[in-house]
């Protein structure tokens, strides 16, 4: 009650207020009314004020007391305008407050005696109409140019005829920016004109560009090092992908090739080859100058080249998302890629790999511009659609087969499929009539696993930003959410993005700018018990999903439990939740002409929660506990002798990531006459902690709390009691791991007459991931480049011919640390099941060796490079040569046994990378309505391992392409080669040369036959654009040549020693195998019992396991992929004036057709060995600006 008498006094209070002021403003109203001067009052009296740093209130009451006006106004209207300098004399009234509120959102009224200020309403606002045309040098109109106010995304487009009409709020200063394909940025003060003539100029687009670093910004034209760029508007970013996978083709010297189609992986990502050999091979990502930190922290099994089965912990970290993947891609301006050692020096240990800088947004002066970008796409599901699998019958047709050659397995008659039928036939369960039409049911079964854990997926991308600002202050404000849904159900990502940016400016000499971005990530996948497309590619389409019924059909897994897909994908799955925070400050001033102090401290946390998990429901489970779910209890045997009576499976894994770097540099840049000297100095402080711990849990109850019971100390077993070894303990680890970087730079550039360039640059790292031998830290790392700009020398004036032409030479050194390395010596107590305790004491196994020696990997490289346009600057590229040699490359040496360990890394491979590189742009039609653009970078790499310490070299590692090996390429692989297949029995043969050699006890490549590299040699991209005044098609086209792979194996690693069980779907090309004596045919017989083995240096192999990996199965990987077709359009000015100043729409088809080897039978090339083939996306984005 006594609530209610507070509100309700509360408004009482606020009416009689509000009346107050009403009757004020009807007083202010009937004294304006009653005292009547003359109307020219107002131009007549003329004031001399002189006020600083002044509030508009403080102006209004000055004016009040030395004139007869009265004000009328909101505190709060006028409250905003502040910092006003007002030095008029003898001034009207009129003009004193035309310049206070000069750049305001207040206007005035005057009325007699009494003056009226209120904000200015949008319809009041005076809009002006600019018109006029737009041509080229030649005098011919150019249709399609884009029309921008600075500082906003409001524009127009030029007609067929050239011409614009734009419309915009009037003001002090309007700039108009004119851009065109292929022509010059032009920047227009519109000063009044009624027709407003604009002649636009071909421009060589490379030579003058402005190329961002990360520590400096330089003109291209005053840079030797070796770049390449790309605009966020050149890529096709439908939030269906990621943005790894969006730049492949689009960036010269850069190889991006995908692992899987399943939303949430990554993409593997080589910057002119491979350079390290035990480290990660990724390049460096920088954001805003500041290097982007992985969310978690590097695994020296993450080099694995080919597909194996992962753990639990690692089917965690495939979705946890890259260093980059809080980042919205609508928020990048441009993306430049470092390659050689002039570019990449300045970075010192971490540019080995290659450098790749994302600048983003910034505000820009203007008035406030609102901006809207949507997507919506649908993506195709996966078929049996060139995946070569059987069908029912011709898998019905194999079981018949093994039973009318009499072909022994390892198991009984199973009870599923037409083993089943048989079984009941031979114990007369059932009639040879009933047998047979139980056969002919099964062969067309045809069950489509793919249309089952498949679907047409939908998915969405939106983003919002506002950006302007003023003389002052500009900022930049986005947020974004998006929803990736995969074709295989279950498997999606949401993210939630956020981004402010406001740079300002004080006393005309201090700039400060601040970033901020927070991104939330969920992604969903599987459990490693079961994954949807290796089930749907592996299972036989002769069993049911479900019964006649329509409930689940469970059938007897091959471990002798019931299994149903569905159920296991229900009751199993895989989440991560990723959040970052990430910060970015910096402080430019300007000291004086020329110098100029920045400073840059950028912060980033990340953290990621990742679990995977399987229920007690689960036949995962069910084969731990050894008895199907429910059919014991507590009191049966069979639940006292089970190691994991109740509960299921929980992996967890928790990773925190901290880093920090700032950094101070001092620049200097001084012109003497035709001389410009530009140099840096400058010292950074880096710092990368992850924390967290991996760990599983058994006796998990997710549909009882999330709860966890554990799993009992003992299971009794005929009245004995024995420790549960098994479960009773869970694992886990604790990750702890710590980069600490100390560094100094510098760099010097000078420029003669715009003709005659000289860069050098010098680094040198301290890191704690260094060894503590003195002579190991601050080892510098340098580069110096020259760059001749051969077309701005005098004798090239007067000819259109060659444009441009400029000569590049750089040579210096790239460094690398590795974070896979440690030098200190690390021990651990192992766990209880390992022999933690003995005798009482705690047991220490050393995890690393000490090496005070081990020190940073160095990559010594050349590049020669030319840029080039050529007629009237309508083509023009460049071709560059590089030559890389990684010395002290960190390898893992096999030590003796009595150091505890069975290798330890060291400093000693040695490898090469040399290759070259051809990129060029040109316009073949230029009409007046009508225009087609091309762009094509191509790159071949030659990669060699000169000389490594040896490693492992078994045949499982030579398949597989990790085994570096002296005077071949990182990821080449060898092969057993195929002599045949025996016409009389059908098993493969094979030619092992030299086997029994001494050498083949240590190498298992003296055997195989080297087959080439899984790597291409050669790599290009394309893209075109054709334009029809408001109407573009664009496409790009990704070319990959001289890789090579294994196909998919053939047999499964059930069948190396037995027949196909009735749970294996089998390649279509089975339908070819030898059936009986004097068949000729290159696909071996049906596998069976003892069908035959080799004694291998390393160990036993069977013949059907070796198959799998003979130069049979090696096809050519090669591909031209079409990446993407867009078709957009924009709507003319005059149709959206009166609601919006642009608006467009387009239509985009990802990953549309791909052209392959025969030899693949229609599959995706990139992920031919196994995994999920990339899905084809129709999307609709619509872009809106205000």
């Amino acid at each position: 009650m006594k609530k209610n008498d507070t509100s309700i006094s509360s408004k009482r209070r606020k009416w009689r207020k509000s009346l107050l002021v009403m009757n004020l403003k009807v007083m202010l109203l009937l004294y304006t009314c009653l005292y009547i001067p003359t109307s020219v009052y107002a131009q007549e009296v003329r004031l001399t004020v002189k006020m600083e740093n002044a509030t508009l209130e403080q102006v209004i009451w000055h004016i009040q007391q030395e004139t007869d006006f009265v004000f009328m106004y909101g505190s709060n209207d006028v409250a905003e305008v502040k910092g006003l300098n007002v030095n008029m004399k003898n001034k009207t009234i009129s003009e004193i407050l035309d310049h206070c509120l000069k750049s305001t959102h207040l206007r005035y009224e005057i009325q007699n005696n009494a003056i009226v200020i209120r904000k200015q309403d949008e319809k009041d606002k005076e809009r002006v109409v600019i018109k006029g045309m737009v041509k080229d040098t030649r005098g011919e109109p150019l249709p399609g140019v884009t029309i921008l106010e600075k500082g906003t995304s409001v524009g127009v487009a030029t007609d067929r005829e050239g011409r614009f009409t734009f419309t915009t709020v009037k003001s002090d200063q309007i700039v108009l920016v004119f851009s065109f394909v292929g022509m010059k940025t032009k920047e227009i003060a519109w000063k009044g004109q009624e027709d407003l003539n604009v002649v636009l100029e071909e421009e060589a687009q490379s030579m003058d560009e402005v190329v961002v670093t990360g520590y400096q910004r330089m003109k291209k034209s005053n840079m030797a090092g070796s770049v390449s760029t790309v605009k966020a508007e050149d890529l096709v970013l439908t939030g269906t992908q990621s943005l790894e996978a969006a730049l492949q083709g689009k960036l010269t010297g850069v190889d991006i090739q995908n692992q899987s189609g399943l939303v949430g992986t990554r993409q593997k990502v080589r910057v002119r080859g491979t350079s390290t050999l035990l480290g990660s091979q990724e390049p460096v990502w920088v954001v805003d100058g500041i290097i982007q930190t992985d969310p978690l922290p590097f695994k020296a099994t993450d080099l694995s080249m080919a597909s194996t089965d992962p753990d639990n912990i690692d089917m965690i970290r495939n979705f946890v998302g890259s260093s980059i993947s809080w980042l919205n891609p609508a928020d990048i301006k441009d993306i430049t890629v470092l390659k050689d050692a002039s570019a990449t020096a300045i970075y010192g240990v971490k540019a080995a790999n290659g450098v790749i800088v994302i600048n983003t947004k910034r505000g820009e002066k203007g008035r406030m511009s609102i901006n809207y970008s949507g997507s919506f796409s649908i993506g195709s599901k996966v078929t049996y659609d060139k995946l070569d699998l059987m069908n029912s019958k011709e898998r019905v047709d194999v079981s018949r087969e093994i039973f009318t050659r009499g072909l022994c397995g390892t198991q009984p008659l199973l009870k599923v499929g037409y083993q089943d039928l048989l079984r009941q036939y031979l114990e007369d369960k059932i009639s040879h009539e009933t047998f047979n039409a139980g056969v002919k049911k099964l062969e067309v079964v045809n069950t489509d696993w793919f249309d089952l854990l498949y679907e047409n997926p939908f998915s969405y991308a939106n983003t919002l930003s506002m950006s302007g600002g003023n003389e002052k202050i500009t900022y930049y404000a986005s947020f974004g959410v998006s929803n990736n849904n995969g074709t295989a159900k279950g498997n999606d990502s949401k993210s939630y993005q956020g981004s402010v940016n406001v740079t300002t400016t004080f006393w005309n000499c201090l700039d400060f700018s601040a970033r901020v971005n927070g991104n939330v990530q969920k992604t969903r996948a599987y459990h490693s018990c079961v994954e949807p497309y290796t089930y749907a590619s592996t299972t036989s389409r002769v069993i049911q999903a479900f019964d006649d019924e329509g409930e689940l059909y469970y059938y007897h897994h091959n471990n002798g439990y019931k299994y149903n897909v569905l159920n296991e994908l229900a009751e199993s799955g895989n989440e991560n939740t990723t959040s970052s925070l990430n910060t970015n400050v910096s402080l430019n001033w300007n000291i004086m002409k020329g110098l100029r102090y920045e400073m840059l401290l950028g912060y980033n946390y990340s953290s990621s929660h990742g679990e995977s998990w399987a229920t007690e429901r689960t036949n995962y489970i069910t084969y731990m506990r050894k008895y199907e779910f429910g059919q014991y209890n507590a009191q049966d045997e069979a639940y006292k002798a089970s190691y994991l009576p109740h509960g299921g499976v929980l992996n967890l894994q928790e990773t925190r990531n901290e880093s920090y770097t700032w950094r101070n540099q001092l620049s200097y840049v001084k012109n003497f006459g035709r001389h410009l000297l530009t140099a840096t100095l400058g010292h950074e402080i880096s710092s990368s902690t992850y924390g967290g711990f991996t760990g599983t849990f058994y006796g998990y109850l997710p549909d009882r709390g999330k709860t966890i019971k554990n799993p009992p100390l003992n299971i009794e077993s005929h009245e004995q009691l024995y420790p549960n070894t098994n479960y009773a303990q869970g694992s886990y680890s604790i990750i702890d791991n710590k980069t600490n970087q100390v560094s100094v730079y510098g760099a010097l550039s000078y420029t003669f007459d715009e003709r005659y360039v000289f860069n050098a640059s010098l680094r040198s790292d301290a890191s704690n991931r260094f060894g503590q031998d003195k002579n190991s830290r601050f080892l510098p790392v340098w580069s110096f480049g020259l760059r001749w700009n051969m077309g701005r020398e005098h004798f090239f004036e007067g000819q259109n011919f060659l444009n441009e032409c400029s000569f590049r030479l750089t040579y210096g050194y790239q460094g690398n640390a590795s974070e896979a390395a440690c030098s200190d010596l690390i021990a651990r107590i192992p766990s209880d099941n390992e022999g933690g305790i003995v005798m009482g004491e705690y047991v220490l196994n050393i995890k690393s060796l000490p090496n005070p020696q081990l020190r940073w990997e160095k990559t010594a490289t050349l590049n020669a490079g030319i840029d080039f346009a050529f007629w009237k600057n309508k083509i023009n590229g460049s071709f560059e040569y590089y030559h890389k040699k990684t010395t002290d490359a960190i390898v893992e040496k096999t030590v003796p046994l009595e150091n505890g360990v069975v290798s330890m890394p060291m400093n000693g491979g040695t490898l090469e990378n040399s290759g070259w590189e051809l990129s060029f742009s040109f316009a073949p039609i230029r009409t007046k309505n009508f225009m087609w653009s091309v762009s094509l970078n191509t790159s071949q790499n030659f990669n060699k391992v000169t000389d490594a310490l040896e490693s492992n070299k078994n045949w499982t590692q030579a398949t597989t392409g990790r085994v570096n090996k002296e005077g071949y390429a990182m990821s080449s692989f060898w092969a057993f080669e195929m002599e045949g297949v025996d016409p009389k029995t059908g098993v493969p043969v094979y030619n092992l040369p030299d086997v029994d050699s001494p050498e083949a006890q240590a190498d298992a490549t003296v055997y195989m036959k080297y087959m080439g590299k899984l790597n291409p040699d050669f790599t290009s991209g394309l893209s075109m654009i054709f334009r029809y005044k408001n109407l573009s098609l664009s496409s790009s086209f990704y070319l990959s040549l001289g890789g090579k792979k294994f196909l998919a194996p053939m047999f499964s690693s059930d069948m190396y020693n037995d027949t196909p069980n009735e749970y294996n779907n089998l390649p279509k090309e089975w339908v070819g195998r030898w059936r009986k004596p004097g068949d000729v045919t290159n696909i071996p017989s049906l596998p069976f019992r003892n069908c035959g083995s080799i004694d291998l240096p390393n160990g036993k192999a069977y013949l059907y396991q070796m198959y799998n990996y003979t130069t049979d199965r090696v096809v050519n990987a090669s591909y031209l992929r079409c990446n993407s077709i867009s078709l957009s359009y924009n709507l003319s000015s005059g149709l959206i004036r009166k609601f919006a100043q642009n608006v467009g729409f387009s239509f985009n088809v990802t990953n549309p057709f791909t052209i392959v080897s025969s030899d693949f039978k229609g599959k995706d090339p990139e992920v031919a060995s196994g995994s999920q083939p990339l899905a084809r996306n129709y999307s609709f984005s619509m872009s809106l600006s205000f």
